[in-house]
């Protein structure tokens, strides 16, 4: 079954290159699977929105809880879904300017931890509407 999650998690250590080697093994690994989905990395933290078939799923979710850039591993949402929202993206990464914060409103100034469970997937789905997009496939 198509299945997605969206997860929270800390980084431990704020490197620009720990998100790039991030992109770079989700790209890989998640065409390999068949999982698509984004990123957002902000003030330290990370959102991820992963779907996919439910086994490669939870596959992709054992590697990123031992992966040791991420700590604070909090899953937000884990629900069955009838379509992909992120079909062509094998892991597209949110760029933070002023027009992401308007959209985020309140949120922004408390960062990704401010994002309650409920509100994890309408928050993707307002964020895919800008254009902050890098989509690499």
């Amino acid at each position: 079954m198509l299945a997605r999650l969206i997860y929270r998690s800390m980084s431990r250590g704020p490197s620009a290159g720990d998100v790039e080697s991030i992109l770079r093994a989700s790209r890989r690994n998640n065409r390999e699977v068949g999982v698509t989905g984004a990123l957002c990395h902000f003030q330290r933290n990370y959102m991820q929105y992963l779907e996919g078939d439910e086994a490669a799923i939870e596959c992709v979710m054992a590697n990123i809880a031992e992966d040791p850039r991420h700590a604070n591993l909090t899953v937000l949402e884990y629900r069955f879904i009838a379509a992909r929202a992120f079909p062509r993206w094998s892991m597209a990464l949110l760029v933070w300017d002023e027009q992401v914060r308007e959209v985020l409103g309140p949120l922004a100034d408390m960062g990704l931890n401010g994002i309650q469970p409920s509100e994890a997937a309408p928050v993707f789905r307002a964020l895919t509407r800008t254009p902050q997009w890098v989509r690499l496939h």
